[in-house]
């Protein structure tokens, strides 16, 4: 390899590492909440950055909620001001997962990482709260976007994201919005596994990129091959009892061609169960690494009712 051919490849080595610390989640962004606790991590397949994203929205600590809420109402916006005070009981989770593990994945999560809170900014100025259009526009970008596509490895590949997004509040109530991603799974601290989770509270959407909404201002410009798709809905479950724990993940933990099955994670989770968040979130790790080789990036996020 030529001398050139190694700086370069540094380089690139170095620029991987940095995205990666950037698009990792730190302690200091984790929700805290009364009566539920959280931790969630990703680990890339190539062990430096990949395409899965986890990231929080700490509404108390990221915005200044109670100067948003005197602004609001000085506007004469109360519904805004109310729906800016229920988020201090509130904590966001996003959870990502970019079709493909390459470098430039990380770049398309990252891009997406920075669309989602650019987005929020301006959800916060027109409702007081993150609506289905936050994620309707981030679909719409995904899907028109040709330098998205672009940094895809093969640009005859289609490329697009699943995502789930949702908010926990101090009752344990979990409402989300899913486009693709694995469903979120339940364990019942009392009867000491994952509880049936009833198909019209799981309802998801096809990943982003891939479809426009029927209801999109531009949609007579594109004749997708796949259609179109209904408008996004919110999904709600509540974990009532104490010690009740919801995962959050990417098909890299599990998925229907795993190796590593839905009841090992079951009896994970219930080992750990008595733990904190992290506890659990690294005891599912460390059976999930001893149990089947990783072949895709791994994301988690554990909320544990206290």
């Amino acid at each position: 390899m030529k001398p050139f051919e190694i700086q370069l490849e540094k380089e690139l080595h170095t620029g991987a590492e940095h995205l990666a610390r950037s698009l990792l989640p730190e302690a200091g962004s984790i929700p805290r909440i009364s009566n539920v606790d959280i931790y969630g991590t990703t680990i890339p397949l190539n062990g430096v950055a990949g395409g899965d994203l986890v990231s929080f929205v700490n509404f108390r600590e990221r915005y200044d909620l109670d100067g948003r809420i005197a602004r609001a109402l000085a506007q004469g916006q109360v519904e805004v001001a109310v729906n800016i005070q229920r988020l201090k009981r509130k904590g966001g989770i996003l959870v990502a997962d970019v079709a493909g593990h390459a470098f430039s994945d990380a770049i398309r999560a990252l891009l997406l990482h920075q669309l989602f809170y650019l987005g929020i900014l301006y959800e916060l100025d027109l409702y007081g709260e993150i609506t289905t259009r936050l994620i309707e526009q981030i679909n719409m970008r995904f899907f028109k976007s040709r330098t998205l596509h672009k940094l895809s490895a093969d640009l005859a590949a289609t490329t697009f994201v699943t995502l789930i997004y949702g908010e926990i509040s101090n009752t344990g109530r979990f409402r989300f919005v899913s486009a693709g991603h694995p469903p979120p799974l339940v364990f019942s601290r009392e009867y000491d596994r994952f509880v049936e989770i009833s198909q019209d509270r799981l309802v998801s959407y096809p990943p982003l990129g891939l479809q426009l909404g029927e209801e999109d201002a531009d949609v007579r410009l594109y004749r997708p091959a796949l259609g179109y798709r209904k408008r996004y809905t919110v999904n709600e479950l509540n974990l009532m009892g104490q010690g009740d724990v919801l995962l959050l993940y990417s098909d890299g933990l599990i998925d229907p061609f795993s190796s590593y099955t839905q009841e090992q994670l079951e009896r994970a989770v219930s080992r750990a169960r008595d733990g904190t968040a992290e506890e659990i979130c690294q005891a599912i790790l460390a059976d999930r690494t001893s149990a089947a080789e990783q072949t895709d990036d791994l994301s988690l996020v554990v909320i544990k009712y206290r």
